[in-house]
């Protein structure tokens, strides 16, 4: 049963106008937590969720994907955005998230499971990205949650990318196999 001060408050807010304004707010804030380019949460939203998460220990992939400027290009911006949805769209549980991180090609993934469980994942995003002509360098980590923050788990693991993407790209270097 809802409690009478909340009717009143309710009541009151309706009256007032404040009603349809908090709920244009909880719709701009939920616009704001979903990227519609790549079918996925936003960085501030994953972050959210993880606030909220149960203790215990969960998988994280922090992934790059190549060439994202030089496909944007020839491809345009469209067509990129709809391979990579294509992309994530393989099978995830409930609770896995999936994330754009601080750029257009950096994505985070929260795995409900050990990080053995997410190289079967990485697999198929593998195949899914080489079916849309993409192509990434990924790092597979383990969050305890609670024990540690998400940010310096994958922050750590964004290190180990970059710095695979360096020694991929120095000079003498084989460059990354592209799979397309």
């Amino acid at each position: 049963m809802i409690p009478l001060w909340w009717r009143w408050r309710r009541a009151l807010g309706r009256l007032l106008g404040y009603e349809r304004e908090l709920s244009a707010m909880r719709q701009r804030v939920l616009e704001l937590s979903w990227d519609d380019a790549f079918g996925m949460w936003t960085r501030r939203a994953f972050l959210q969720f993880c606030r909220l998460m149960p203790r215990g220990r969960r998988a994280v992939v922090f992934l790059d994907l190549d060439r994202m400027h030089e496909l944007n290009g020839r491809l345009g911006f469209a067509e990129v955005d709809r391979r990579v949805r294509a992309m994530f769209a393989i099978p995830f549980r409930r609770s896995d998230l999936v994330a754009r991180w601080y750029s257009g090609d950096e994505i985070a993934i929260l795995l409900d499971g050990d990080p053995a469980a997410a190289a079967v994942k990485i697999v198929q995003l593998q195949r899914a990205a080489a079916a849309q002509g993409l192509s990434f360098l990924h790092a597979v980590g383990e969050w305890d949650v609670g024990r540690q923050s998400i940010e310096e788990v994958v922050d750590e693991l964004a290190a180990e990318v970059m710095g695979a993407k360096k020694t991929a790209e120095s000079p003498g270097a084989a460059p990354p196999a592209a799979e397309e």
